[in-house]
């Protein structure tokens, strides 16, 4: 399970001016992220693929109103719901560098975007049509190989907030105009 840090600290910043109705988060980690959507949206789902992740968020966030649910599931795949708001710190890191070991709570695939990608991708159908998503990057993965995916499926993309590390560059960026994407089979 991923703890908060650096990345989550940024997000949160982003998120906290956002409001709506339904508002989801993919990979909640701690649940952290989860717990401020609560305070800005009626309606709040959290997801993660680690059922240790969310018996922690459950533990641990005071997730307890009645409108707020956490789903053991791969991204939302589960979910048969419209949102106004998705949010994710994916996994960013890529896992191509010789060390021999793959994390997945910090590896986001080969080049560190391929886990972003099917988020992108899975929120299609999960988005209203006017919904936008949240998603954090790093400088650490190709983030040439993100834009072009962006680029090829004619989204709406801003960066939000830029924050510059010791060793990488953060970014948190806003992302539109998903319902349009088109339903060609995206190629990493």
């Amino acid at each position: 399970m991923y703890k908060p840090a650096e990345d989550t600290f940024l997000m949160e910043d982003v998120v906290k001016n956002y409001r709506g109705n339904f508002a989801l988060e993919i990979g909640i980690g701690s649940g952290y992220l989860t717990r401020r959507l609560c305070s800005n949206f009626a309606f709040v789902i959290g997801t993660d693929l680690n059922f240790d992740s969310i018996v922690y968020a459950k533990n641990n966030t005071l997730l307890t109103n009645s409108n707020k649910f956490l789903i053991c599931t791969d991204l939302g795949s589960a979910l048969n719901f419209k949102f106004d708001l998705i949010i994710s710190n994916p996994p960013y890191l890529p896992a191509d560098t010789g060390w021999g070991f793959e994390d997945n709570t910090v590896h986001g695939g080969k080049e560190g975007v391929e886990l972003t990608f099917r988020i992108i991708y899975s929120a299609r159908s999960l988005l209203h049509d006017d919904g936008k998503i949240l998603l954090l990057r790093s400088s650490l993965s190709n983030i040439k190989k993100m834009d072009s995916f962006i680029d090829k499926f004619f989204l709406k993309k801003k960066i939000l907030v830029r924050k510059n590390l010791f060793f990488e560059i953060l970014e948190v960026v806003e992302i539109a105009g998903i319902k349009n994407m088109s339903s060609d089979k995206y190629e990493v």
